[in-house]
């Protein structure tokens, strides 16, 4: 009899392991899928970021732009008086890889986040002060400033390397008072910031 209970009792504690065997495979096989599904996931969401950075690279090697205005009718050099546009238009493009720079409002708009570097040159006439300065949405960054004098023209230079976002816009205005006859205005990407 002993032996018999003793018998049950271990069928009874062998079922039970089984139950518990049974429950914690099906566990198991739940977390198994739950760790798969968290896997493919993270795997999309890695191959969108891959697919951005790619982009962005291929951006990287498309954006530099370089465009000169020249004193005429149709393009204002100045002199700039308030109440009037002061916003230089560099109408004559060398190049605009990647089409960032509109020459049509003198704008350059950041494609993506990014390391930029920007250059511009002035050259005015020793009659009016000549110079110019970079704006960043609206606040100025960079500037060049020549005093009239003797001498019969002057030249000014600056560059700078801005962090820009994506939509954020860079342009050259005049001093007030300020002319020139001819000018540059150069940039491009150094690299983009993901």
């Amino acid at each position: 009899m002993e032996t018999e209970a003793a018998f049950n009792n271990t069928n009874k504690l062998l079922s039970s392991y089984m139950k518990e065997l049974f429950y914690l495979k099906s566990t198991a096989q739940d977390i198994e899928v739950k760790v798969e599904n968290g896997l493919n996931v993270t795997k999309i969401h890695f191959e969108d970021k891959l697919e951005a950075v790619q982009k962005n690279n291929e951006v990287q090697k498309n954006v530099a732009f370089s465009a000169t205005i020249i004193e005429s009718a149709d393009s204002f050099t100045g002199p700039y008086s308030p109440g009037t546009s002061n916003i230089l238009k560099f109408d004559r493009v060398f190049t605009n890889f990647g089409n960032a720079y509109n020459k049509k409002t003198g704008v350059f708009t950041a494609p993506v986040n990014g390391i930029y570097h920007f250059s511009f040159m002035t050259f005015g006439y020793g009659s009016h002060t000549s110079g110019a300065i970079l704006v960043k949405n609206g606040s100025y960054q960079v500037s060049t400033w020549e005093f009239t004098g003797l001498d019969a023209s002057d030249t000014t230079s600056n560059s700078v390397i801005l962090e820009m976002n994506a939509g954020d816009c860079v342009n050259v205005i005049l001093w007030q008072g300020s002319k020139i006859h001819t000018g540059v205005f150069s940039g491009f990407l150094v690299f983009p910031l993901v």
